[in-house]
């Protein structure tokens, strides 16, 4: 009975270490350059999509999958392997709080780390550049440029169907296609 007992402890505390809430997190970027990830826009439209998610860092190169539905009042990400099978899932609410479930316990994917990427790609520029400390993000017609005094930090370029964020100091290249 007591062998059951602390195999049921322990299987209820993996399951809570794998659950977390947060408050607005400060994700770095550089080593003076920090981003405070938003809140979702005010009158923020509703939308569904997935994305085939390509993580290059030298001859290394992970993909995934991520299924993203944001609404008026909140954003909600899930990350799956490309068998499918669910990494964590994360939602981010008006409030600015967010909470993240990791599935695959061992597995650090680091969710905030994904979702200041996608917002620095994907959110209107005015909330962004509220949440950009130490650097300046410039808008052109098909990209977005993250620099500071010493240069190009970021570049994020934008196709019909395809988003590609480069870091140029942390040398990884992020490739988002839009699969509907």
């Amino acid at each position: 009975m007591q062998r059951v007992s602390v195999t049921l402890l322990i299987l209820c505390l993996l399951v809570v270490g794998c659950s977390s809430a947060h408050r607005i997190d400060t994700v770095s970027l550089d080593h003076e350059i920090h981003y405070k990830l938003q809140a979702v826009p005010e009158s923020w439209p509703k939308m569904s999509a997935l994305q085939l998610i390509t993580v290059t860092r030298g001859d290394e190169q992970n993909t995934l999958l991520l299924q993203s539905e944001r609404s008026e009042q909140q954003l909600n990400l899930v990350a799956l392997t490309a068998q499918g099978i669910s990494l964590f899932s994360l939602s981010l609410f008006k409030d600015g709080n967010y909470h993240v479930e990791n599935h695959l316990p061992g597995i650090n994917l680091y969710p905030s780390h994904m979702l200041a990427d996608m917002q620095l790609a994907t959110w209107p520029l005015t909330n962004v550049k509220k949440g950009l400390l130490g650097a300046s993000i410039t808008q052109q017609q098909d990209a977005r440029i993250i620099s500071d005094l010493n240069g190009e930090v970021m570049r994020i370029r934008y196709t019909d169907t395809t988003t590609t964020i480069t870091h140029m100091r942390r040398h990884y290249t992020i490739t988002i296609e839009e699969i509907n």
